[in-house]
């Protein structure tokens, strides 16, 4: 979609794009057409005046014919000049240019010349521009390459951005407050490399069946990023909750210039991708479409489907297609400046999502899904899918109390992670977790992971529950190697009732003499020590995997015994008890970044489940004694 200012911005880009091509020498050279197909027409070929007609779906998946007058070229010496046009019949002289008929091929003296690429928000008439067939033709440099595998994890847009925010961040944000922690988790999040602004408007028309319309709100920035545009609400999600397999299973019409075509990124219970058409099929089952990017992203491997079109929906800002896609049968391989391109001989597999929801009172609900496979849209995609899933299905009050169990299967093994979040943020900390959890898995610096599917389950009450450590206390203040002591814990809830836990830690023989701390706390304090205690960042996804085990939920009361400790870390390990010469040493790290010292150790501790959440902590100071003969 093209807002105002977008529909400003383009119109100052093909002033300055004219402009600098008049300074460069005026029109760009004429393409090379001794190597060009004989349906082609050539850029040098076109002339302002000459009429002929173009390609689209408006109904269903009837591929009709719109008539096309050239009202000039801009010219660009770097491959991406536009062809003017003004477009009539089929009702566009009403509705002006469609979202979703980027691609749709134009054709003058029976040859094919460009596609449909991009139209101005408000315009009075239907004016738009073509991208010419040559820059199209070089988008996978007329190879059907077919890519890698498709079962494998391609991770290839990704590798274009940096490195994400690591484990220690994750860590640190889950040991904070529930307020703190849900800002240190988006600053995790808005920390990852932004997706690029599509450097022209999109003209895909929107797929987003199942999603409710506060869902699209909420995410509307990350959608319009990845040429899905949504903002301000002006295009809806179809109604329903999901489409039903007979109808996505129908038999599709072979695609063909002019066709109806999705590229998917959600798809299942829920659908979400972006319609454009088809600008040329030839007979390899090569197909170049859209005419503009859709994501950007060079090299791709997205499933794609033949398209439906219910309705036509007109606008005084952009008229667009509303659609929904069938079973997905094709596959996008290229995404680049000038459109994209696929096969037709098989589709790409989604990550399977598996989701569950037990809401107050026992019901269950289950829904599935398949997100994208590219690593640095899978964090994304996963939260837009759960948020609609929660905000669809989940009945229970603002106020509530979420257990969130997160599980990302790799070819390592799972990735596991269990907490709970009460309160009226409650389910945007669900959302930002299993966001950041999945991104650390998806997007480390180890290994390929090679994800395999996302299971995620929660159980949601009303109310907000909570638990505040009120005190604690120790049977005694003096204690012996190989003596146990007893951990009194007081705790009230939100309303004032009180409950007492004993907790035992027993201290082991190797326990030094002298002052050692009890740490009694929430999930996040125990989480905290941990961390302290061993702060090295893993090494590998082993090590990954171990660390997230190693945190501690909220809903947990632990008590934990520390004594100091001379120590520092190397590589993945914490080493401990160190002589101060060699602690000293090894802190200092290498090219001045100092390694994180070890002022504790955890000698001994004890971790019980609560029904709820927790928060507070208390130090107590117990004398370690020689052992009593």
């Amino acid at each position: 979609m093209e807002s105002s200012s977008g529909s400003k911005r383009w119109g100052l880009r093909a002033v300055v794009l004219a402009l600098l091509a008049t300074s460069l020498g005026g029109s760009a050279p004429a393409a090379t057409t001794t190597s060009l197909p004989a349906d082609i027409l050539p850029l040098s070929a076109v002339r302002t005046g000459m009429k002929g007609y173009g390609l689209t779906v408006l109904h269903g998946s009837l591929v009709e014919r719109f008539d096309v007058e050239v009202l000039g070229i801009v010219p660009n010496n770097l491959g991406r000049s536009q062809i003017i046009v003004r477009v009539s019949g089929l009702g566009l002289e009403k509705t002006g240019i469609l979202a979703g008929m980027s691609g749709s091929p134009v054709y003058f003296e029976g040859r094919l010349a460009g596609a449909v690429a991009a139209t101005w928000g408000f315009a009075k008439e239907p004016v738009g521009s073509v991208t010419p067939i040559e820059s199209m033709l070089a988008i996978d440099g007329g190879e059907g390459e077919k890519g890698p595998d498709a079962g494998a994890q391609t991770g290839r847009i990704a590798r274009l951005t940096a490195s994400p925010s690591g484990f220690a961040e994750f860590a640190a944000a889950l040991t904070l407050p529930e307020d703190e922690r849900l800002l240190a988790l988006r600053r995790i999040v808005e920390a990852r490399p932004g997706w690029p602004v599509h450097a022209s408007p999109s003209l895909l028309a929107p797929v987003s069946t199942g999603f409710p319309a506060d869902t699209l709100g909420r995410f509307s920035d990350d959608l319009s990023r990845l040429g899905i545009p949504l903002a301000s609400g002006t295009l809806p999600a179809l109604p329903g909750t999901a489409l039903q397999a007979a109808e996505r299973a129908r038999p599709a019409a072979p695609l063909a210039a002019g066709s109806a075509l999705t590229a998917l990124l959600i798809d299942g219970d829920l659908q979400l991708g972006a319609t454009g058409t088809v600008t040329r099929v030839d007979e390899k089952g090569r197909f170049l479409a859209f005419g503009h990017p859709f994501l950007g992203a060079g090299r791709i491997e997205l499933p794609a489907a033949p398209a439906e079109v219910v309705t036509v929906f007109p606008s005084a800002m952009l008229s667009f297609k509303m659609a929904y896609a069938l079973a997905p049968l094709y596959r996008l391989t290229h995404d680049r400046d000038s459109g994209v391109a696929g096969r037709t001989d098989r589709t790409v597999p989604l990550v399977p999502v598996r989701f569950r929801l037990e809401s107050d009172g026992g019901s269950v609900r289950t829904l599935s899904w398949g997100i994208a496979r590219e690593t640095a849209l899978l964090p994304m995609l996963l939260s837009i899918s759960l948020d609609a899933a929660l905000t669809t299905l989940d009945t229970t009050p603002i106020d509530r109390t979420l257990h969130l169990r997160v599980a990302v299967d790799t070819k390592t093994g799972p990735f596991v992670y269990a907490d709970q979040m009460t309160g009226p943020r409650a389910k945007e900390l669900a959302l930002m977790t299993a966001n950041v959890l999945t991104g650390l898995v998806a997007q480390n610096d180890y290994e390929e992971p090679g994800i395999t599917g996302v299971d995620v389950s929660i159980v949601s009450a009303p109310g907000e529950k909570r638990l505040r450590i009120v005190e604690a206390a120790l049977s005694t203040r003096k204690a012996a190697p190989g003596e146990t002591l007893h951990v009194t814990v007081r705790l009230a809830d939100r309303r004032g009732a009180e409950q007492t836990r004993v907790l035992f830690l027993t201290l082991p023989k190797e326990t030094p003499e002298g002052r050692a701390i009890v740490l009694v706390g929430d999930g996040n304090a125990a989480s905290g020590a941990r961390l302290a205690a061993q702060p090295s960042e893993p090494r590998n996804l082993a090590g990954l995997r171990d660390a997230i085990g190693r945190l501690v939920p909220g809903d947990r009361l632990a008590a934990l015994l520390l004594v100091p400790a001379r120590g520092a870390t190397t590589g993945d390990a914490t080493l401990t008890a160190l002589p101060p010469s060699f602690a000293m040493l090894l802190s200092e790290g290498s090219e001045g970044n100092p390694r994180p010292s070890v002022p504790s150790r955890i000698l001994a501790e004890e971790i019980v489940v609560l029904d709820r959440p927790a928060s507070g902590s208390v130090r107590l100071e117990v004398e370690v004694e020689r052992p009593r003969s």
